[in-house]
This record gives structure tokens, sequence and C-alpha cells, in this order.
């Protein structure tokens, strides 16, 4: 029985039926190494196995038991408030910056592209069946756009998320989403194994490292990423959950400071609680705050809480408001927070671009490689995010961008068709074959003609 056992005094757990495999094929013995691995590994068992306890049906702890237990080292801030992915999104910007990021990434398309022998790139002419996964729909309940929203949530608020590809043998044929409460995993010979549960049925099974997609963050070690509120924004999410109570407690009680009152004789203790007992009934709430303070034989009374002001609670919250989104990756002006940017014209278009290019891409390009790695083995089809819908600028803008990618009499030659703009507009396109070859200006040809002399 493992030490984790005892604290929760569980009893020994019998071995977990593992699932069946698929048939033999020529990567199945890592998959069956993995299986039987997950199914040893003592320190899963205790999270991830069938419990004998009413509270824990399926065996796994709560984020308050395993905060309790220290399993995730301290997870509060220097304002002593615990900061969790649950209590991270009850700060605005937290959640606002989330949501950003993940509806940027929805709206990339993941195309699938193929080599062709002189090097060069070009769309794939055949789907296969994963593209409709990846791109509409990768498991039942769940859209594609829903599914990277996911990915963002679980990368920024606990480094990595994990799903799985279901395979017919060696082929990938569906993908099955995991909640990062209910996947765990670690390196055994040189191999990621992965441990999962169904929380419905309370089903163990091993995931080889071959079949799980782990989309990472920043800071991958080669096991597990960097979470963005537990590393980076920690202190900032837990000042504005710290400054949000208190300003919320504040509000409560009227705005009411806390007071001391000062007699210049000496009260007995049945005068102190009388007194307090007094002020209570009036000031602690109600319309009663609403009366005049009345203080006899000489009573004064003191303030002994920091006004709000003073403290520049505002000046705090807009700062951990910065902090928050540096450690996001998301421009503040993105939120519309705009005090130090313009929001208008080029600025805020120049700020954009460079949020894609620096924040948003480095994820996507990440996630790409992970997914192709685990669905194509050797060279000659990737899938790639497309940002292009995410760089269309203004009807003139693209109008300008299309004349010269045309080509024309005064612009010289085209490098895009009629049928690829029309494509790229999402129009039907023309079926004559002019319309799909670029344009190509006249070259200057020279002539010598003899003419015979006027006699």
């Amino acid at each position: 029985m493992s030490l984790l056992d005892r604290i929760l005094g569980r009893q020994a757990l019998a071995p977990v039926q593992a699932p069946t495999l698929p048939p033999a094929a020529a990567d199945s013995a890592p998959r069956a190494q993995a299986q039987a691995q997950a199914m040893s590994l003592q320190d899963f068992a205790p999270i991830h196995a069938s419990a004998t306890t009413d509270s824990h049906p399926n065996g796994s702890l709560t984020m308050t038991e395993a905060m309790r237990m220290g399993l995730f080292g301290d997870m509060s801030g220097y304002a002593g408030v615990p900061v969790t992915d649950t209590t991270a999104t009850q700060v605005e910007t937290v959640f606002a910056c989330l949501t950003k990021l993940g509806g940027v990434v929805s709206q990339m398309p993941l195309r699938l592209y193929t080599e062709a022998e002189n090097g060069d790139r070009l769309p794939a002419t055949t789907r296969p069946a994963m593209w409709w996964k990846l791109n509409e729909s990768p498991a039942d309940r769940w859209t594609a756009a829903s599914w990277r929203e996911w990915i963002v949530r679980c990368v920024m608020l606990r480094g990595d998320q994990c799903t799985e590809i279901l395979r017919r043998g060696p082929e990938a044929v569906g993908l099955r989403i995991h909640h990062p409460d209910h996947v765990s995993w670690r390196l055994v010979d040189g191999r990621l194994v992965y441990s999962c549960i169904d929380p419905e049925t309370g089903r163990v099974w091993g995931v080889d490292q071959d079949d799980m997609l782990q989309f990472s963050g920043f800071g991958f070690d080669g096991v597990r990423s960097m979470s963005a509120i537990r590393h980076a924004a920690r202190n900032a999410i837990g000042n504005s959950l710290a400054a949000a109570r208190y300003m919320g407690k504040t509000i409560g009680e009227g705005a009411m400071p806390q007071l001391a009152l000062k007699f210049p004789n000496k009260l007995t203790k049945e005068q102190k609680n009388d007194i307090r007992e007094s002020f209570v009934s009036v000031y602690g709430g109600g319309e009663g705050r609403r009366l005049p303070l009345v203080l006899a034989e000489g009573a004064d009374a003191r303030e002994l809480s920091i006004d709000p002001v003073d403290m520049e609670l505002l000046a705090a919250r807009k700062m951990d408001k910065q902090s928050i989104c540096d450690a996001i990756g998301v421009p503040p002006i993105i939120l519309g927070d705009s005090e130090k940017a313009s929001s208008w014209g080029t600025g805020i278009e120049q700020i954009t671009l460079g949020w894609l290019r620096f924040s948003v891409m480095p994820h996507a390009v990440r996630w790409a490689q992970e997914i192709n790695r685990k669905l194509y083995r050797r060279a000659g089809m990737a899938y790639a995010f497309d940002p292009a819908a995410l760089l269309t600028g203004d009807s003139k803008a693209q109008a300008d961008y299309y004349r010269a990618a045309l080509g024309g009499p005064s612009t010289g030659d085209g490098w895009v068709s009629v049928n690829d703009v029309l494509r790229a507009l999402g129009q039907p396109t023309r079926p004559e074959a002019e319309y799909d070859q670029p344009f190509r200006a006249q070259r200057g040809t020279t002539t010598t003609t003899t003419t015979k002399p006027t006699p």
C-alpha cells in the first residue's frame, strides 16, 4: 500500500483489467508495454483506481484535498489566496485572455499539405478521415472550435492538455479528449506512459506516448510544461482575488472603516461589552448605519483601517491586469484597454500582428508539430494552421493586395489566378481554363522590317 493510500485511509486496490488492445501491428508492442506499466504504477493507482470510500467512488482527489496534501506544492500567492484553475478564471482578466486566445486559435483552419518532389508544399487534393476530426468534430459532443478552446484553457492553466488517439491497428480513426484531472503520466524507461480514468465508470487504462497528443505550453521539459498561472501570474492573480475580496467586503459593510473608541476614563469589562454590543446593533448593518455616530463622556473615534485610496488599490489592480496579460501573452489593447495605446488606425493593427506572430503562432506551430509527429511518421504529408483569415485587412487593403497579386498590364506578372482569389473569398470559381492561370505580362519583342526605297 502506498503512502497516499495510507493518508486517505484506503484499502489495498485490486488490479484493474486493462482494455483489449487492437490487432497486432508494427507498433503494438509499445502499446502493450504501456498498458502493463500503467497498471503497475503504484503512484497512479491511488488517484486513478476504484476506491472503497463513499466520498470518492472513483478514487479521485478533489482539488481541495490535493492542495491540502501538498501534491501540487504551494498554490497560494503572496496575498495568501489559493490560485488554481478554478479561482484564476474568477479574475476577469484571466477569463478575458483565455477567451481571446482561444477564439483566435479556433478561427485558424488546420490545413493538410503534401510535399512535391521539388520541395514545394502543396495543398492536399484528398482529405483523410482525420481531417474532419481535426477541423470539424474531434469527438462526440465536441466541435473543433470547442476542442481548441479547451486546449488553450488547459495549457494556460495546467501546462498541458492530453487527447488520446484511437487507432484501428496502426491507423488513427478517432480522438478521445481528456480532462487534466483524469490523466496522469510519468517517464518509464525513456518513454512517457499515461494512466487514464473514465470518471463515469472508474475504468483505468494505460496509453503509450505514441497514442497520446500532449499539447504542451512554454517550458516543456520532456515530461510536462509550465503553467502560466502557477509560475508567472500566480502572485498577480492572488493579489487580484484578494483585492476583489477586500473591496466586496468593504462595500458589503457600507464602506465602514475599522474604528477604535477611546474614552478618557477607565471602563469595566461589562461597560466595554455593552458599548460594543450597542455599536454593532446600530452600525453593524442594515438601515441603522445611516444614523449618526453619537459619542458620550468624552469618547473619541479613531480610524484604524487604511483608506482604499491611500492603499492605491485601483492602481494595484491595473498593475496586476498588466502582469496577467504579460504572463498569458495577450496585449491589454485586445481586451479593450486603450489607456496606453491608440485604438485606431495602424497602431492597433501592428499590435495585433505582433500578438499573432509572437504569442499565437508559437502555440499553433508547437501543436501542429505534435499532431504531425503522432499521425504522420514519415515526411510527405503534414498539417499546419493557416493564419491567413486573421491577417485580413480592411476592404481597401484587401482590394490593393488582390490587385497586386492578380497582376495586370500596369502592375506586371501575377502570382495568383482569378479562381484562387474567388476561392479565398468563398465565391464560386469560373470554369474557363484561363481563370486558373496567373496573369503573365506580354514580353517585349523586336522585329526587323525591310522596306523598299521609294523610287
